[in-house]
């Protein structure tokens, strides 16, 4: 393909990237109706007992009387700063069905472990935690309201839950309420998960929400460094470091990163480290990744995670890449598709000018082909003054 019928079909491209436009849509996944801001909700059916136990009883005996799914449901004390099932705001992450955000300002502290049971025998098919001052249907089926638990009641009950006889996803979201809950004793409950529990996605939530309760980062390490461990288990622990607010959780990742040598957690550690909260030290760990590293798929992992930076350093790191005579084009041109997600005032301008001007015809290709996704009348007059000579 000759250079001119490429400027050809890059200007299509750039034409149906300019008469496109996308709008997202967000679908809320639960009817919600008038707010209540009360703990017991207009509703619920409440229970009377001595303890948890007692009532939870009560409630099946009524519940199956029914001969209908039913929920049994208490209030719990709540760790502080997390956000659980509020309003869209574009940071919250989503985690196991239910919206979680990590921002203290907005803590919910009104939450309630809900458990789905059977009409039959009472077991638990589904468990969930949810925002008691958010209103919801639920799915048309009794609310047994028992008061608020215990902590050791609680823990107790959701442990329980974590066993291989309940299947992965009461397991899994059994392991999400017990690290909600605001007791010394989480950290610990979430380490015998991981070394005890034969259910994979409870074990890698444990592991998740230790990189939250803090003071874990040595225990997450070791799971990293096991060649014997799982690969989701190494990279969710990865991940649970660079998300940590452990001070060491960047000198950690780095420390890890030349004894590790599976592809898919080397990545992991990588991205782990791109996200951590200490951003300068971040973008040196990528620099030096993807300036020095022997590994081709680690250096175009940490080319790609620096392209989300912001920032000159970052910016004059993925230049220098291209403009290395050493750079494989591989590697030059993940350099050229990272410059290309930065903002188009930045991009546009060094793409045009590595089209223009770079001696490798491949990248000069490359950069041409993501000038004509950006849809930028730039674009447009760069291809039309090289079609003209």
């Amino acid at each position: 393909m000759t250079i001119r019928t490429f400027f050809l079909i890059a200007l299509v491209i750039l034409a149906c990237a300019q008469s496109n436009a996308v709008k997202a849509i967000r679908v809320s996944p639960y009817p919600y109706s008038t707010p209540i801001s009360t703990a017991q909700r207009p509703g619920f059916i409440p229970v009377d007992g001595a303890d948890l136990r007692s009532r939870m009883d009560a409630a099946i005996r009524l519940g199956r009387a029914t001969q209908s799914r039913f929920w049994t449901a208490y209030g719990f004390d709540v760790r502080p700063g997390v956000s659980v099932d509020t309003d869209w705001d574009g940071k919250r992450t989503v985690k196991d069905g239910t919206s979680i955000s990590f921002d203290s300002t907005r803590e919910t502290r009104n939450l309630g472990v809900f458990l789905l049971r059977e009409p039959n025998d009472g077991a638990v098919a589904r468990v969930e935690v949810y925002n008691l001052d958010r209103p919801r249907e639920f799915s048309g089926y009794r609310v047994y309201w028992l008061g608020r638990a215990r902590n050791d009641e609680s823990l107790n009950l959701l442990t329980a839950l974590v066993d291989e006889r309940q299947g992965a996803k009461v397991s899994e979201h059994a392991t999400m309420a017990v690290a909600l809950h605001d007791d010394s004793r989480v950290g610990g409950i979430l380490k015998n998960i991981v070394n005890q529990s034969s259910v994979e996605k409870a074990r890698t939530s444990a592991v998740f929400w230790l990189g939250q309760v803090g003071g874990e980062t040595s225990f997450l390490a070791d799971l990293v460094r096991k060649d014997n461990e799982s690969t989701e288990v190494r990279k969710q622990a990865a991940f649970a470091i660079g998300i940590s607010k452990d001070s060491a959780a960047l000198s950690t990742l780095q420390s890890l990163f030349p004894s590790v040598t599976h592809h898919d957690v080397k990545n992991q550690i990588i991205f782990a480290a791109s996200i951590n909260e200490d951003k300068d030290g971040a973008v040196n760990f990528l620099i030096d990744v993807a300036g020095k590293d022997t590994d081709r798929e680690a250096r175009k992992q940490a080319i790609f995670w620096l392209g989300q930076k912001a920032g000159e350093r970052s910016l004059g790191a993925l230049k220098d890449t291209i403009d290395k005579t050493d750079a494989d084009t591989e590697i030059k041109n993940q350099a050229v598709f990272a410059i290309s997600q930065r903002p188009k005032d930045e991009s546009i301008p060094l793409l045009i000018n590595i089209a223009r001007t770079h001696s490798n015809r491949e990248v000069r290709k490359q950069a041409m082909f993501w000038l004509g996704q950006t849809g930028d009348p730039r674009a447009v007059d760069f291809f039309k003054e090289i079609l003209q000579k």
